[in-house]
């Protein structure tokens, strides 16, 4: 017999089986989910709450809010930050430098967005950058050309105002424009230098101006002589009307320095998002940085694919960062808090930030800005996910080999099962030995065990088969030679002699007949246990019945019976048990002792009624058992034809009703006593 796949064993079915336990992370990752769900609102409120909580204090100290910002209202002008230099900047025209400045450009732009300008204002030393770079599609130069105009508040307060209008790219000079706008005699100033030069989008003017010779407050004017259109930040006059200078304030920076959380970057702006002062930093720890054991490389990466990362937007907030033109600032500066979840390009951590409007009496004066990463949750997550992830492998890899070194007991057990029946059968189909049964009590045990019962009874009935043969062959050879001698003796003799060899013939034909009969009555006994219902009858008054009648079948035999006089209330088949009282006193008269008795003893137990039949007579062989089919312990020439089926009918008939049958010797006289019980439940 060929052995089956790896994937058609049990092993394979319970590997797959165990499959299953993957459901265990996957609902310990649920429930982390749904923890980090908790604490991101619990961070968003508390972000909420700090934010809120800076903002009052802000109200101490508006001294230094220049302006308010009204729901509704559009912004028409800006106030101009100013960023301090770590060096200089070179004064050339070209924008080489200006790439780390990118962020903080104030930034004009037309209707139509063919005319856009940007600003940076610097300071180092004692000198005032402003670095402009303009987007114009024509740049003309001269009288007529495009220019940049000034304005600006001196030391004293008063409005100063001047106009760059090259002739040609190089270096400009500043002149001075008077108040009214109508130009007086040319009045130029050398502290202003600058230098203006072509690019491939417009042109770029770098100035340098004295700090003293302006106080808080400049607006820059744009012009572009083609298309007729300007750009300004501020208005140009009066002086109180011109955009202002917006520097960090160190005051707010030590307040926000006490009060501001560790682990978090607060952000305090203007009116306009212009930052007025910034403490703190984000955590800069990676999610992975609270687990003090190393993990494996494709642990921490498997761990990190799994954290969840979810972001409104992607977009980077630098620490050098001096407008915030974000969504909640935007929002706060509306008057309505708002929060955001980023995503830095940069970073496995999600920022999350809340901001919240500074109000007053006259607007909104400004807007706090909280800001907090995930990595903390993140760090609880993955604390979480690797205690699950370590304790899911150990029990996975635990079950698992359990479930195989299970699987395999079962295989070999099954396996040596196999191998007894194969052992038992042989390749003609044959009961070459018995199957020692299994002696242990699950189904594999109660397999075993059935498989040795099946070929027991496969063994009796191989016997009943093979005794068949030889008994049927040994009944039926006399009738079959009287039949064959009368016949041939009626052929020879004269008519009047026929007579008696055709009378030994029909004889003959008759024990034939009788043969056949027994051989039906096995077959027709079990059809009619199969169709039989169990009724109440009295079973004393049956056997005192029955006895009566087999008295007349054999007058010749004494017939006792004992323990009928009282009634004996059974379940049962009457006809059946009738049949099998028939079948022990006829074994008994078959063997009885010429003149003795034979006895009939019936005793009622609470469980069940014990039928027997006793006889004097020889005893029984060692070893022998009466109630096998084909069974016969008689000797020489019978006139009935006997095949070994009474006593098994009445093992048949017992075991129907849930009794069983036993055979000894009796001990006061030479004879034996067959005996039936019956259930009285049956």
């Amino acid at each position: 017999m060929s052995r089956p796949r790896f994937w058609h064993r049990v092993r394979f079915k319970l590997l797959l089986v165990s499959l299953t336990l993957l459901g265990i992370p996957w609902a310990g990752y649920r429930f982390i989910e749904e923890t980090e769900h908790f604490l991101r609102d619990a961070q968003d409120q508390a972000l909420q709450t700090t934010a809120s909580s800076v903002a009052n204090i802000m109200h101490g100290h508006e001294a230094v809010f220049q302006g308010v910002a009204r729901p509704g209202s559009v912004l028409t002008f800006r106030n101009l930050f100013l960023h301090v230099f770590d060096e200089p900047p070179q004064v050339d025209g070209y924008r080489d430098e200006w790439g780390r400045f990118d962020n903080n450009f104030s930034v004009l732009q037309s209707v139509d967005g063919t005319l856009e300008a940007r600003i940076y204002l610097g300071q180092h030393d004692r000198y005032l950058y402003i670095l402009l770079g303009v987007r114009d599609p024509h740049v003309d130069y001269g009288a007529q050309g495009d220019a940049v105009d000034l304005a600006f508040t001196d030391s004293a307060g008063a409005l100063q105002r001047y106009r760059i209008q090259p002739q040609a790219p190089g270096w400009v000079t500043a002149r001075r424009v008077q108040a009214d706008q109508t130009p007086d005699t040319p009045e130029y100033e050398p502290a202003i230098r600058g230098e203006w030069q072509n690019d491939a989008h417009g042109y770029t003017l770098e100035l340098r101006v004295p700090r003293d010779m302006l106080k808080d407050r400049l607006s820059l004017r744009f012009y572009d002589s083609r298309s007729r259109q300007v750009l300004a930040s501020g208005h140009m006059f009066p002086a109180d009307a011109l955009g202002r200078i917006v520097e960090r304030s160190a005051e707010l920076d030590q307040v926000l320095s006490s009060v501001t959380p560790p682990a978090t970057r607060v952000w305090v702006t203007d009116h306009q998002g212009l930052v007025l002062a910034r403490s703190g930093q984000l955590d800069a720890t990676a999610p992975l940085s609270a687990n003090p054991s190393r993990l494996p490389w494709f642990v921490e990466d498997i761990i990190l694919a799994v954290l969840p990362h979810e972001a409104d937007t992607t977009a980077d907030l630098p620490e050098d960062q001096t407008q915030l033109f974000v969504r909640p600032v935007v929002d706060a500066l509306s008057g309505r808090p708002a929060s955001l979840r980023r995503q830095p390009h940069h970073g496995e951590a999600v920022v999350v930030s809340a901001a919240v409007p500074i109000r007053s009496s006259e607007g909104v004066r400004g807007a706090v800005l909280v800001e907090q990463t995930t990595n903390a949750i993140l760090s609880i997550q993955n604390l979480a996910l690797q205690r699950l992830f370590g304790v899911t492998l150990l029990f996975f890899a635990v079950t698992s080999l359990g479930l195989l070194a299970f699987a395999s007991l079962l295989a070999s057990r099954i396996t040596r099962l196999r191998d007894k029946v194969e052992e038992a059968v042989s390749h003609d189909g044959r009961i070459v030995g018995p199957l020692e049964a299994d002696r242990s009590r699950d189904e594999i045990g109660d397999l075993g065990r059935s498989f040795a019962s099946v070929l027991d009874r496969l063994h009796d009935y191989n016997h009943y088969l093979e005794a068949m043969a030889s008994r049927l062959a040994h009944e039926l050879r006399t009738p079959l030679a009287v039949v064959r001698s009368s016949l041939d003796n009626a052929e020879q003799a004269a008519d009047v002699e026929k007579t008696p060899y055709i009378a030994r013939a029909r004889h003959g034909a008759l024990r034939l007949e009788q043969i056949l009969i027994r051989l039906r009555e096995a077959t027709g006994l079990e059809q009619a246990m199969r169709q039989a219902e169990p009724v109440e009858f009295d079973l004393a008054a049956l056997l005192r019945l029955q006895t009566d009648g087999l008295r007349t079948t054999y007058p010749d035999v004494t017939i006792e019976l004992h323990g009928a006089e009282l009634p004996i209330p059974i379940s049962g088949v009457p006809d059946l048990i009738s049949q099998a009282l028939d079948k022990l006193v006829s074994n008994a008269v078959d063997f009885h002792r010429p003149g003795s008795s034979v006895v009939i003893a019936c005793v009622a137990r609470p469980q069940a009624v014990e039928l027997s039949v006793s006889n004097e007579g020889p005893p029984l062989p060692d070893g022998a058992d009466v109630f096998q089919s084909m069974y016969s312990g008689r000797a020489g020439r019978q006139e009935e034809p006997h095949l070994g089926l009474g006593l098994y009918l009445v093992r048949l008939i017992s075991e129907f009703h849930g009794g069983a049958v036993a055979a000894r010797n009796r001990s006061s006289a030479p004879g034996v006593t067959v005996s039936m019980s019956v259930r009285r439940g049956a």
